[in-house]
């Protein structure tokens, strides 16, 4: 059987993270989104359904994947914005007959086909609309899955996720790597580490409230404090005095430190150096410097707006995040100066760099450069050429396939860049938003 993820017209609701990956290498959890169906379905052969300008890109991310064209055999679909809740919904979608589709929540998320029908399928897939790709199958089945809406929502569900992937693919109590005389363990039976890591004197695994999985050749520096549940991924280091609490994801690569509270890094980010970061999403490649601080809760405890575009920021039409805690979202490549500020649900687009210490707006596009009260276009020759600089610093390279997928996402965005800039924008602050 092959299993096939696609794409539909939601993934523009991800904000800057959907302009530079599909929407299922997002990570909740653990795992990113296509790893977890993956473990699900392990006997299954992988088709991925992009947008044209992300294939090259995603063929090279998932090199045994067939991209574009899933062959012509029984297939099970799947919107690939699934974020898995449960092995009952799993079971139900394997075990069910051909030529059935299934339904979250009234929207339609998944059908398994035979190989006759998988090229129509595809066509419709590809035009973004799932609808007509399945319109002919019997009657849908309501199931008990959860699409994500939004990068909010994978902030959301990742301490759940945190603890169901830990249920399904972790050995509970396990330490393979090394656990340092003087470090405090706290519901030791919660605990995974993985070889090579280690957790360094002084500091302390408090995995009462959820469990803690530790990657390999991940690190645990002195007197730092992790709470459960909680991900520290594969070759990640939490500083010294940092305060990794509930609900966080730190993905593989990242250095991170100050306090952080149920926040999700994708990977290869840094926020080394004091500073609160709190129930925010975090790209890859993003620095934020010291002192950078993120709002997470609004004073008057009202459910927290975002805005999608510099249309919406300068229409005051934000949209309802329907969460009261959200804060920072930030694309890929993005780097932050000392004592950066941001407001309740702010989103930042891919690479920008911005600096000063006033408070900064609650939507900036992707590559933009300056000061909250002075920005410009920031010059896409430079942003790549720093960018493949601090690939090279973790012994990445940049690819041409990935090089390509940025310029395109700063084509893709140049008119939202440009009202925004025009606008000048950065002087007026939303109101509902700080």
């Amino acid at each position: 059987m092959n299993l096939c993820l696609y794409e539909d017209p939601a993934v523009r609701s991800f904000g800057p993270h959907t302009l530079v990956r599909p929407v299922f290498a997002l990570r909740c959890g653990a795992f990113t989104l296509v790893e977890k169906l993956v473990r699900a379905f392990p006997d299954a052969s992988l088709a991925l359904m992009v947008r044209p300008e992300l294939e090259e890109w995603t063929r090279l991310l998932y090199p045994t994947a067939a991209v574009g064209e899933p062959p012509a055999e029984e297939t099970l679909f799947i919107n690939g914005r699934l974020c898995m809740t449960d092995d009952e919904m799993l079971h139900f979608l394997a075990a069910s007959p051909l030529e059935a589709c299934f339904m979250a929540d009234g929207m339609l998320f998944a059908a398994k086909v035979s190989a006759g029908r998988v090229a129509h399928a595809a066509r419709w897939l590809r035009e973004g609309k799932p609808e007509r790709a399945f319109e002919d199958l019997r009657f849908p089945a309501e199931v008990n899955a959860f699409l994500a809406r939004s990068a909010a929502d994978l902030v959301r569900w990742s301490p759940r996720q945190i603890v169901q992937d830990f249920r399904y693919a972790f050995q509970a109590g396990t330490v393979r790597g090394t656990i340092d005389a003087g470090a405090h363990v706290l519901q030791a039976d919660a605990i995974h580490v993985g070889r090579g890591a280690r957790v360094m004197p002084g500091a302390v695994l408090n995995a009462e409230g959820g469990p803690i999985l530790i990657g390999e050749n991940a690190v645990v520096e002195p007197l730092a404090y992790v709470e459960g549940p909680a991900v520290i991924g594969e070759g990640s280091r939490v500083k010294a005095g940092a305060q990794i609490r509930e609900g966080t994801v730190i993905g593989p690569v990242c250095k991170v430190g100050g306090e952080v509270d149920a926040t999700v890094f994708q990977g290869y980010s840094n926020k080394q150096h004091d500073g609160f970061v709190g129930h925010s999403y975090v790209g890859e490649w993003v620095n934020l410097g010291a002192g950078t601080i993120t709002s997470d809760l609004k004073n008057n405890y009202s459910s927290v707006r975002t805005f999608a575009s510099a249309a919406d920021w300068l229409e005051r039409k934000g949209t309802d995040s329907g969460q009261r805690l959200l804060g920072l979202t930030v694309g890929d490549f993005t780097k932050t100066g000392i004592g950066s500020t941001f407001p309740t649900g702010a989103v930042v687009g891919v690479g920008c760099n911005l600096y000063g210490t006033a408070l900064q707006p609650a939507y900036v596009p992707s590559f933009v450069w300056g000061t909250p009260d002075a920005m410009a276009e920031h010059r896409i020759d430079d942003m790549i050429e720093t960018a493949a600089r601090a690939m090279e610093r973790r012994k990445v390279e940049l690819r041409v396939e990935f090089d390509s997928c940025i310029r395109q996402a700063f084509d893709d965005t140049r008119a939202d860049r440009n009202l925004y800039l025009g606008a000048a924008v950065t002087r007026a602050p939303a109101k509902g938003v700080r």
